[in-house]
C-alpha cells in the first residue's frame, strides 16, 4: 500500500458549499463510501471511487478493486462534521477521517481517503488516485 500526498488548494479549504451540485451530495457519497468499507462491501465502495483511484487500488493491491479496497487501512469515517466545496471539488471531514472528492459526469466520486492533516503541509492520504 503506497501513501500519497494530496495537494489541496487554499481555495478548496476556504470555500464552503459554493459550487455545482447540491452541497450535501458530496458528503452523502463520502458517508456511503465509509459505510460500505465498514460493511465489507468492496463493490459499493469501489463504485464510489474516481476511476484513477480505483485503478490505483487495483494496482497496489494486485487484485480487483472490490477485493483490494478491503485490504486498505481505511478508518471508520463516521458522520460528516465539515464540508468545504468549491466547484467540482470537495473536502469532507468526518468524525474519523477526511476525504477528497471530485464531481464527474456520473456524480461525486472519492479521489482520496484515509487522509491525515500534516499541519501546514498537504494532507497525507493512504488511498489516492
Amino acid at each position: 500500500m503506497r501513501k500519497a500526498t494530496v495537494v489541496v488548494s487554499t481555495v478548496l479549504l476556504t470555500a464552503t458549499a459554493c459550487g455545482s451540485g447540491t452541497p450535501d451530495a458530496s458528503s452523502t457519497v463520502a458517508e456511503r463510501f465509509y459505510q460500505a468499507i465498514q460493511a465489507k462491501d468492496g463493490g459499493t465502495a469501489c463504485s464510489l471511487l474516481a476511476p484513477k483511484t480505483a485503478q490505483e487500488v487495483e494496482e497496489s493491491g494486485q487484485a480487483s478493486c472490490d477485493t483490494a479496497i478491503l485490504d486498505e487501512d481505511i478508518p471508520d469515517g463516521g458522520t460528516v462534521t465539515d464540508l468545504h466545496q468549491y466547484g467540482g471539488q470537495a473536502q469532507v471531514r468526518l468524525r474519523g477521517d477526511t476525504a477528497f472528492l471530485a464531481e464527474f459526469d456520473d456524480g461525486w466520486k472519492i479521489v482520496a481517503a484515509a487522509c491525515t492533516p500534516q499541519g501546514e503541509q498537504p494532507y497525507d492520504c493512504k488511498l489516492k488516485g
